[in-house]
């Protein structure tokens, strides 16, 4: 089972939904876990790579790293480096993982994670894997992405290629080849909100696998979340069904979990 919900109590601060498809793949990479109680919402998205028994253990390792990790913190005050630690306790974890021969699995996976304190948000993020922000009619991603085209605009930023050169290699399937993800060791990016993201009352934060975003575009990902945001659980499995319907290619493991901020 690729989605673990942990509840030792209800939050009453968020309505989560959380949903997760095979797609047109024979194996699932993605692994993704929640947890709540009164005072705290954790909730955690992996995007396995490295074929079936690479992506699956991952995923799985980097979540179920950062979960024993974060129940064993007492009194967690530096939630922005306690999140930047972990990214890279995780890609060490994963980094040293071997196969049935004992040999390197060379083996990768992203992360989006974000931990809630009533309407606080910190998360961190490596990868490309997304974090947005539904406020209103109004959707935001607060993650950049760590792929060469991200290298190519720090490129362009620096003056050290031109607007030409940057169009050419950015219509390119390398663009979107990763330049970090959890298992390089080292780690080259870790993305956290260093002040947290103040929620208010109906945002909704989503996590979510690049089989949602690569399907449907930022107006339909804020649309289907609006038209279903009386109940996540539904909002979540519209998405990724809406997702497999419109994906042009074979669909990937999609997974997507969504946080309504209820503001109480």
């Amino acid at each position: 089972m690729n989605i673990v919900e942990e509840r030792k109590e209800n939050n009453p601060c968020f309505e989560i939904g959380v949903s997760s498809i095979l797609g047109t793949r024979s194996y699932q990479q993605d692994y993704c876990y929640y947890y709540t109680d009164q005072k705290e919402v954790l909730a955690i998205v992996c995007d396995g790579m490295g074929g079936l028994e690479g992506g699956e253990r991952a995923s799985s390792t980097a979540v179920n790293q950062m979960v024993r990790d974060y129940h064993q913190k007492q009194n967690l005050v530096d939630v922005p480096g306690f999140l930047a630690a972990e990214a890279r306790v995780m890609d060490q974890a994963v980094g040293i993982l071997k196969n049935s021969q004992g040999k390197p699995l060379n083996a990768g996976t992203t992360l989006v994670a974000a931990l809630c304190r009533g309407s606080q948000v910190f998360w961190v993020s490596v990868g490309d894997s997304k974090i947005y922000l539904i406020r209103d009619n109004q959707i935001q991603s607060l993650n950049r992405e760590h792929n060469y085209r991200l290298t190519l605009q720090t490129q362009l930023d620096e003056g050290l290629i031109d607007r030409a050169t940057f169009d050419r290699e950015e219509r390119t399937p390398q663009a979107e080849a990763l330049i970090s993800f959890i298992g390089m060791n080292p780690v080259k990016y870790v993305d956290v909100n260093p002040t947290p993201l103040e929620l208010k009352p109906n945002d909704i934060l989503m996590l979510c696998s690049d089989g949602i975003y690569k399907s449907l575009n930022e107006s339909q990902v804020c649309a289907m979340a609006r038209d279903n945001d009386v109940d996540m659980m539904i909002a979540a499995d519209r998405m990724t069904a809406m997702a497999a319907r419109y994906g042009v290619r074979g669909q990937d493991n999609t997974t997507a979990i969504l946080m309504k901020y209820l503001g109480r």
